[in-house]
């Protein structure tokens, strides 16, 4: 089955089929980048949650009708991962990094993004171990983003970012958050995976989007809670 034959199966969103399927909630394989579902395998998994008890199924917040938790896969989208940042300067990626977030029409909102990033910059640089930095503005961006959102770039040939070390930059994680306790909560989370550094191995030799993103939330997966 396909992924729009699984979804109007189950009466769910593409998008919710296909979390669950990266997620390992439902039976599925990738094939050619595409996920292909077997139909005696989506109809076992079905009587399997109808004789779970609820609270011992791994429900998605659609079904739920809770927040999905706050974790740095969740609040990542394909959409806002730039494998081949090109810009030669500090200021150019951040530019770079904010078209992942907002609309450069939108000129106001940009700019009040880019300048709030790069005023943190100026403060303190962003870089936080070998090859990494993660820009984000000095407080909360309240009335700029409703939710937390993440962006994610990659200069495959490294620039010169600020780092301590002065060694090359290569990976920008862009950090937004609309409250003060979801920016330290995301940015501690993406701090504790980029310190790894099979991490930021993987990082650097992952081609796609998805692929990003999959690497991400596994690497979440083996977090010890503190």
């Amino acid at each position: 089955m396909t992924l729009k034959e699984v979804a109007d199966y189950l009466r769910l969103s593409e998008k919710t089929v296909t979390r669950m399927a990266q997620e390992g909630q439902i039976p599925a394989q990738k094939l050619a980048r595409q996920w292909r579902f077997q139909r005696s395998s989506v109809a076992s998994w079905l009587v399997n949650r109808a004789t779970t008890p609820a609270d011992q199924q791994q429900l998605s917040p659609e079904a739920t009708g809770l927040p999905a938790a706050l974790t740095v896969a969740n609040v990542i989208t394909p959409a806002r991962i730039n494998l081949n940042l090109t810009a030669s300067d500090k200021n150019g990626i951040l530019r770079e990094l904010c078209v992942l977030v907002l609309d450069p029409h939108e000129e106001r909102l940009f700019e009040t993004l880019f300048q709030a990033l790069r005023a943190r910059e100026d403060l303190c640089p962003t870089c936080v171990t070998e090859g990494v930095a993660i820009p984000h503005a000095r407080n909360a961006l309240v009335g700029l983003v409703d939710t937390p959102v993440l962006a994610y770039g990659r200069h495959n040939q490294g620039i010169d970012f600020g780092a301590l070390d002065g060694k090359p930059v290569y990976h920008f994680f862009l950090l937004c958050a609309p409250n003060v306790r979801q920016h330290l909560q995301l940015l501690s989370r993406l701090a504790r995976l980029v310190n790894n550094a099979d991490f930021r191995a993987k990082l650097m030799a992952t081609k796609l989007p998805d692929d990003i993103i999959a690497l991400i939330r596994e690497a979440e997966e083996r977090l010890v809670p503190h």
